[in-house]
């Protein structure tokens, strides 16, 4: 690739650095989750991203290497992402005649992405929860406004369509599909099944961030050549 495609192609060293160091952090995770403390390791569909993130193990052990590891991850998957979108919104300038447009897709990405970056420093630990959940939904909700905005303008101008309207739609959906889930379903807390609701609709969306990336990195290759 060339060097004067970085700024779009260091986003698929975004998307390993964050599933690498997240899936070694898996394998040290010591265990326990919101509900059972006595689970040994980190259980996929029981344990929360943010659990990893946690310095102290739900089951009362050290969680230094892990919490690193995850912390780590998410901060530079966020300003990969974030050089990525400067770059990519330049191509699309060619194309946005409104000014408000503009100025909306800039205010979402970066309030979305600083809130990502905080809750790496709030961690989901009882003492920082709060505001760990502020940010989480606060990072959520700006991504989807954001991913409504692409929507509109990838499926209006016709040289993005080719490559990305379908990706940008299906993760709008999927997006709002994972808030409502979030709002509006069962609570982690209540019971397992609660937990295993909560837990997968997590993943689904974390999933269909890296690919949605994917598709973007592809697109915005592709319309640089």
């Amino acid at each position: 690739m060339k060097k004067s495609n970085f700024k779009f192609w260091q986003g698929y060293l975004g998307i390993s650095v964050f599933v690498i160091f997240n899936t070694i952090a898996m394998l040290f995770y010591p265990g326990g989750t919101y509900l059972d403390s006595s689970t040994e390791g980190y259980h996929f569909f029981y344990n929360f991203f943010s659990n990893l993130g946690e310095w102290t193990a739900r089951n009362g052990e050290i969680n230094t290497f892990s919490a690193s590891l995850f912390n780590s991850s998410l901060i530079i998957f966020a300003l990969s992402y974030f050089l990525f979108f400067i770059s990519f919104l330049k191509l699309e300038l060619k194309y946005i005649n409104s000014k408000w447009l503009f100025y909306l897709l800039i205010a979402s990405i970066s309030i979305s992405i600083l809130s990502f970056i905080f809750i790496s420093v709030f961690s989901a630990e009882e003492t920082s929860k709060f505001w760990h959940l502020v940010f989480v939904k606060m990072a959520f909700r700006t991504l989807f406004l954001h991913a409504i905005l692409q929507t509109y303008i990838v499926i209006k101008i016709p040289i993005f369509d080719k490559f990305i309207s379908f990706p940008t739609l299906g993760f709008t959906i999927l997006l709002f599909l994972f808030l409502v889930v979030m709002d509006f379903g069962p609570s982690a807390h209540s019971s397992q099944e609660g937990l295993f609701i909560q837990v997968t609709a997590q993943k689904t969306i974390v999933a269909g961030i890296m690919i949605y990336f994917f598709f973007q990195i592809r697109t915005a290759l592709q319309l640089y050549k």
